[in-house]
């Protein structure tokens, strides 16, 4: 692997694998979130139930969810790399198979409900998917970059996600308004394709592997070095805490309209302001990582992150509202780049699938828990109560890491 200047903000970039996997990660980012808003849309057209934007997402969720684990155990029991090229081939024929439904359905040849089956069940396909792949990407990369790189090639990772995110439903907007089912198909088609080809192209590389062959003996072994690893039980505890009580991205329609008094063009502006945020932060992280003292600047990050909670929940108006969230985002984005360097950083290399593993099962079930959460505390207490009470109980998540986590506040990568 060539040598890049340390401090350079692309230097993980120098690893033509790395440069593979970030092509990857793009070309997937693209194609399933332009999918999804091209299945929602369509499904709602055709069937005027609101019941299936949930079911929707909830179909790609549940296999993720019950998936991963076992995802983390052969990503650490066999060859990380080739189960991932597998995996994320067969993405290519299931949307081909999503295409070819809604075709036979214009063409009146099957009926809505067999096309909501069909688009349903091939969902449930791509989390399964998702379920596999996730855990092999995130254990790869630290075999692509050396050890002094992670961070880089963490905040790197971050950036794709959020720009792709950002990016991506604008796309779909376009090609949903300007051009016909076939040719959108085609593109996601096209996607799927060149991100396939980017992970054939990796270098042929060997992998330290687990010697049990028992999934439950494996997970048992990861989850106990979780728990008996002091820095990784709290950075975990902190970003899942953060994330479920601190969430507040589910309540925005009912902030705007009820408390702000806005309409759609304003509640778009709320919520891409978190993105934009986490953005804008990435780029700062790029050019200088947080290397010297990162508990410490995590701890500060997941603080800030708790009070633009409680700000959020007494501002009035939008313009203000929007910059609070534009601060949310920034200190979320460094939340993430330091657990997820951590993460990397930390467990042996025979372990870094199931770890990931658990942390990606966390983290989205902190999500879903979360937003859970909030909408039951405002159906009990109303919005700006509900998000009072999530962002003091974030705030006293942080004040009890801080004082169990004094020793680290001088670790550095």
């Amino acid at each position: 692997m060539s040598s890049a200047v340390p401090h350079s903000a692309f230097a993980a970039f120098a690893s033509r694998d790395f440069k593979l996997l970030t092509v990857n990660q793009c070309c997937l980012t693209f194609a399933v979130l332009i999918q999804e808003v091209l299945v929602a849309f369509h499904l709602y057209q055709i069937t005027k139930n609101p019941l299936i934007l949930g079911l929707v997402g909830i179909m790609d969720f549940l296999p993720f969810l019950t998936l991963s684990l076992w995802g983390g155990y052969i990503a650490d029991r066999f060859n990380r790399q080739r189960i991932l090229q597998i995996s994320f081939s067969f993405a290519i024929p299931l949307s081909i198979a999503l295409w070819i439904s809604f075709d036979l359905f214009h063409n009146q040849t099957i009926s809505a409900n067999f096309l909501l089956i069909s688009c349903l069940s091939i969902l449930f396909l791509f989390g399964c998917i998702r379920g596999i792949y996730s855990p092999c990407f995130n254990s790869l990369r630290p075999f692509v970059v050396p050890e002094h790189l992670y961070t880089n090639a963490a905040t790197w990772t971050s950036m794709c996600w959020q720009a792709s995110g950002i990016l991506a439903p604008v796309i779909a907007g376009f090609l949903l308004a300007h051009l016909d089912l076939d040719i959108t198909f085609s593109v996601i088609v096209a996607l799927f394709l060149a991100g396939s080809i980017a992970l054939w192209c990796l270098q042929k590389r060997d992998f330290p592997q687990i010697q049990t062959e028992s999934v439950t003996q494996s997970l048992k072994e990861a989850l106990h070095f979780i728990f008996k690893t002091k820095i990784i039980f709290w950075v975990m505890f902190l970003g899942l805490s953060s994330v479920f009580f601190g969430g507040i991205i589910a309540l925005l329609p009912i902030f705007a309209q009820d408390v702000l008094h806005i309409g759609a063009d304003g509640f778009g502006l709320l919520r891409a302001a978190p993105a934009f945020g986490a953005l804008v932060m990435m780029i700062i992280l790029i050019r200088y990582p947080p290397k010297s003292r990162p508990w410490q600047m995590m701890l500060i990050a997941v603080t800030g992150f708790a009070l633009c909670t409680l700000l959020f929940a007494v501002t009035r108006q939008l313009y203000f509202s929007i910059a609070v969230l534009i601060i949310m985002g920034a200190c979320d984005s460094i939340n993430i780049v330091i657990r997820q360097t951590i993460l990397q950083l930390i467990p042996p290399k025979d372990m870094l699938g199931r770890v990931a593993a658990i942390n990606g099962i966390f983290v989205t079930s902190s999500n879903e828990l979360g937003a859970l959460q909030s909408s039951v505390m405002t159906r009990f207490f109303s919005v700006v109560p509900a998000m009072l009470i999530g962002g003091s109980l974030s705030l006293f998540c942080v004040l009890l890491t801080k004082i169990k986590t004094k020793d680290l506040l001088k670790f550095r990568f």
